[in-house]
């Protein structure tokens, strides 16, 4: 069983495999994990450096369509070079692309079998598009005063204004994501400058929401989230995106983080084999 794992932003696949070491103790021998790394450095929260070496990784250094495509393009070649894999697992960014990479390839091979049986993904985020013509145009939201909203109307509203600066972020849990992200205020930058030339709107950032995209992974897929996360609602809508039917999902007790606590990885790697089961048995 290989399984094609994507860590998460400012952190790297050694931190990603300390993180999951609990989680893996569970499973089955059988169960072989494959890390890629991200390809571009970003500034860490303290909190982290003061824990783990870096390097600090990304494999995203903005979130225009042209950086989602060059990262999904990295990933399938990985998996040309190196697979075939049984299923992917992805924290935060990486379950981001994992999700968009899922997507790209049924909306592009929609007769063909799946490029994966079965997805695991943990804090998740709703998919960023890699082309403008999917998904829906978030540039307003992401440099708005509330990048993090979920409501489809407010995406929708959004995207209807060419703002011409990153307007200050104004509630608190937007506030905390620059604390979480510290080079977050400078990529917002970077975006606006980036799009302002006319020949680049393709650039601007699209994302898929269930409420406005009517796509959905087909295959049996895991969500866990903490109660405590900030992306705690992309999380959940990220299970919509999702055939319901062949989605398991599960709360725990932390933050924007793999679980930590031996129990809640026990129940974890419950729901983990079941998604694999399921992707075995079709049911």
């Amino acid at each position: 069983m290989r399984i094609l794992c994507l860590h998460g932003t400012a952190i790297n696949s050694s931190i990603f495999r300390s993180k999951t070491e609990r989680l893996r103790s569970f499973l089955p021998q059988d169960y072989s994990f494959e890390w890629f790394e991200g390809d571009f450095t970003i500034v860490p929260q303290k909190a982290l450096s003061d824990v783990y070496p870096g390097p600090y990784l990304t494999y995203v250094d903005l979130l225009a369509t042209d950086r989602i495509a060059r990262a999904l393009s990295r990933i399938e070649q990985f998996i040309e070079d190196e697979g075939p894999f049984d299923g992917i697992m992805g924290v935060s960014e990486g379950s981001m692309l994992a999700s968009a990479l899922i997507l790209k390839y049924q909306m592009e091979n929609p007769f063909d079998s799946p490029l994966f049986r079965f997805a695991i993904f943990v804090s998740g985020t709703l998919p960023f598009s890699w082309t403008s013509t999917a998904g829906q145009d978030v540039f307003g939201l992401i440099i708005g005063d509330n990048p993090l909203s979920t409501d489809a109307a407010d995406w929708q509203y959004q995207s209807k204004y060419a703002l011409l600066s990153p307007e200050p972020l104004k509630n608190s849990p937007a506030r905390v994501l620059a604390d979480m992200f510290p080079t977050w205020k400078k990529r917002r930058e970077t975006l606006v400058s980036l799009v302002k030339d006319p020949d680049n709107n393709y650039m601007k950032p699209h994302c898929f929401h269930p409420d406005l995209h009517y796509e959905r992974i087909n295959i049996p897929t895991a969500h866990v989230w903490g109660s405590q996360d900030l992306f705690k609602s992309h999380a959940q809508l990220l299970v919509r995106l999702c055939d319901e039917s062949l989605a398991a999902t599960y709360e725990h007790s932390g933050e924007h983080d793999v679980p930590q606590k031996l129990e809640e990885n026990r129940i974890f790697a419950q729901i983990f084999q079941k998604t694999v089961l399921r992707s075995e048995f079709s049911i």
